[in-house]
């Protein structure tokens, strides 16, 4: 659930397929019932993972946007995860609080995590079922070897720590065969209506043409939603994938190029080691004017320069900014981006997005704001740089939200 894309990569790691975000204010409840249901035929078990509280989502004043609302679109049952770390009976009001709340959707089992010991999660457990009539189908004891490691922007990403991922994913399976009722977990999903079926649509008309979308995909830019790359092979286009990290330029053959969020300013000594790469795609975008999209590390990476930790690291340089690594936080949220001026999509497109990122543009030599960008909490402001065949910025856009520019962009060679 939510805009994220680290969580679904760590999903994708496990179970071997997609993850896909399940955002009611990105796309709306037609399109989370689509998504749900398109990729979930074939499954054995769907599982979603709320983001944040239950019930957190766009407004403060109901549920709306929030995992409780997803729950009522999809009619699926809840397992409430509660950290019980230091209470006891306090936790019963918690569910119950959330029970008064919930509105329409079905909190069906409570799972205790971070338990002191099997006497704590036996007292929780007591409370809770006694006080609110909801199972509790176990608990994850307080471990310290099950938890990932986190930097600025959230966990380390599953692309860079596989091993350490796996083993720590294989600790926390035994834990949850040892203290977790499965069985009965796998029972309450069986019986799990479900919504009812509707008529998945491909997002807009299949071109004729077989264009060949170029996606950098490694360790350092990795952050793209799979209902985008969904709408671009629905359309018709070829996805071409390559490794910045590892020196690898835009394959010749590529029409289009698409460069994802990720972590740039991680990986600046082994992208500075490939000079002739950053020559290539400069070369390819500014001179061939190849069609580009470039969004938040991807926009730092086609920048001039990223600065991080006093150090100065020359990039791409298509775009003429230098962007500096902050160690606070500069901007999150959900965002609506309508399209100014550039050749990539028509002006006036309008898109909904997502920001969130720890750095900040140092110098600017001319850049052209290619959209303008809005929040329930801001006015627009004009961001990003659009000139030609270029779009580039810190926002991500949701390409279910305005498939018809998606479809233009793919059209444009």
């Amino acid at each position: 659930m939510g805009p994220d894309y680290i969580d679904p990569a760590f999903h994708h790691l496990i179970t071997g397929r997609l993850s896909y975000n399940l955002d009611v204010w990105m796309g709306n409840e037609a399109d989370v019932r689509q998504t749900y249901l398109r990729h979930s035929r074939d499954a054995d078990l769907t599982l979603i993972e709320g983001v944040m509280g239950l019930l957190d989502g766009a407004s403060p004043d109901s549920n709306w946007g929030s995992s409780a609302h997803v729950a009522e679109i999809l009619n699926c049952p809840i397992l409430f995860v509660l950290d019980i770390r230091a209470m006891a009976r306090s936790a019963s009001a918690i569910v119950k609080g959330f029970q008064m709340l919930v509105g329409k959707a079905d909190i069906r089992a409570v799972l205790m995590n971070r338990a002191g010991s099997a006497r704590h999660a036996e007292m929780v457990k007591s409370a809770i079922e006694e006080e609110t009539g909801v199972l509790c189908v176990g608990y994850l004891p307080d471990r310290a070897e099950i938890l990932l490691p986190e930097r600025h922007l959230g966990l380390i990403t599953a692309h860079e720590s596989q091993d350490q991922s796996w083993s720590k994913m294989e600790a926390a399976d035994r834990l949850l065969q040892e203290h977790v009722d499965v069985n009965q977990l796998l029972h309450i999903a069986e019986n799990a209506q479900g919504p009812a079926e509707v008529t998945t649509k491909i997002q807009g008309a299949v071109l004729t043409s077989r264009p060949k979308v170029a996606i950098a995909c490694d360790r350092a830019l990795n952050f793209y939603y799979p209902a985008n790359l969904d709408v671009l092979t629905q359309m018709g286009a070829e996805l071409l994938w390559f490794r910045p990290t590892f020196g690898e330029g835009v394959p010749l053959s590529a029409t289009h190029l698409y460069l994802g969020g990720g972590f740039p300013e991680e990986y600046v000594d082994e992208l500075t080691q490939y000079p002739d790469m950053f020559c290539d795609i400069y070369h390819r975008i500014v001179s061939a004017g190849l069609p580009t999209l470039a969004e938040c590390g991807g926009y730092m990476f086609l920048g001039e320069a990223i600065w991080s930790k006093g150090h100065r690291f020359p990039m791409v340089g298509a775009i003429p900014m230098e962007t500096e690594i902050t160690s606070s936080l500069k901007a999150l949220g959900y965002r609506n981006i309508t399209v100014r001026q550039s050749g990539v999509f028509p002006a006036g497109s309008r898109f909904r997005g997502h920001e969130y990122h720890h750095s900040k543009i140092l110098q600017d030599t001319g850049l052209v704001p290619g959209y303008e960008v809005s929040s329930s909490r801001t006015p627009p402001i004009s961001e990003g740089h659009g000139v030609r065949h270029l779009l580039a910025g810190y926002s991500h856009l949701y390409f279910p939200s305005c498939p018809e520019a998606i479809h233009a962009w793919l059209k444009a060679q």
